[in-house]
């Protein structure tokens, strides 16, 4: 996961004349040189599944498969994710509600309310974060597997656990005592959907860092040590917990 603190958005063009429209204005909006929607005006904004990857020969949804998320808040922020409830359904919605390629790449974009805000005067029909459903601690550990490396966390639609062959070393703390903590988290979060909360900033954080036995040997961090539990990292040192969690252990 990872923060979105400013948009941009890019006037682009298309052309839909395959479709008979000819050619079309449009607004394109990146953050951090992510390409989050590729035309705005264009979107079919659905409170279920929301397709942000539109088909550039015609801007119609559904057109071609892939490019859906669903909305969620934590707090005031907005995240988006894959839209689970119509990918579980069959191999078919799995391909045609796939999510943005930058879902898997880059992680999830967290929205800081100024951003989310600036989306929706360009976007009015956008929800308020305050509309929008909390993320679950299900989701949260989705969201990590669907991001994670190298699979090392498994793949949709299988529970999400840690594959440790592929855990070769942790920068801080024993490998295996931090490898236990994080597949605790990880099963306890999938199985119990509470609420998500974000920790606040008063708090300190330990990111638990992994490296991987990968082309490279990378790094991997998507989960904390938050006093005696186990949280899901964003970038920029944001972390979430299960709602309650700093007052329940995890650890």
């Amino acid at each position: 996961m990872w923060s979105v603190r400013e948009i941009e958005p890019i006037a682009v063009d298309f052309d839909f004349s395959s479709s008979g429209q000819g050619r079309q204005s449009a607004t394109a909006i990146e953050a951090e040189g992510v390409r989050l929607i590729n035309a705005i005006e264009f979107l079919d904004v659905d409170s279920s599944a929301t397709q942000v990857e539109i088909c550039d020969c015609c801007g119609t949804a559904h057109c071609s498969p892939g490019g859906w998320v669903a909305f969620r808040r934590v707090g005031a922020r907005v995240i988006w994710v894959p839209a689970w409830h119509e990918m579980e359904k069959g191999w078919w919605e799995l391909s045609e509600y796939r999510p943005p390629s930058f879902l898997s790449r880059r992680g999830a974009p967290v929205f800081k309310p100024e951003a989310w805000e600036h989306l929706r005067t360009i976007r009015a029909d956008l929800p308020a974060a305050i509309e929008l459903p909390v993320l679950d601690s299900r989701e949260a550990a989705r969201l990590c597997q669907w991001s994670a490396p190298g699979r090392v966390l498994g793949e949709f639609p299988s529970e999400p656990q840690l594959h440790r062959p592929s855990v070769i070393a942790v920068t801080e703390g024993e490998l295996a005592t931090e490898a236990d903590a994080v597949d605790r988290c990880l099963s306890q979060s999938y199985a119990a959907g509470r609420p998500v909360e974000e920790v606040p900033s008063s708090i300190s954080t330990r990111p638990i860092e992994f490296w991987l036995d990968l082309p490279g040997t990378p790094g991997w961090r998507s989960f904390a040590r938050v006093r005696d539990r186990v949280g899901f990292l964003v970038e920029g040192g944001l972390a979430l917990l299960s709602e309650g969690g700093l007052t329940t252990s995890c650890s």
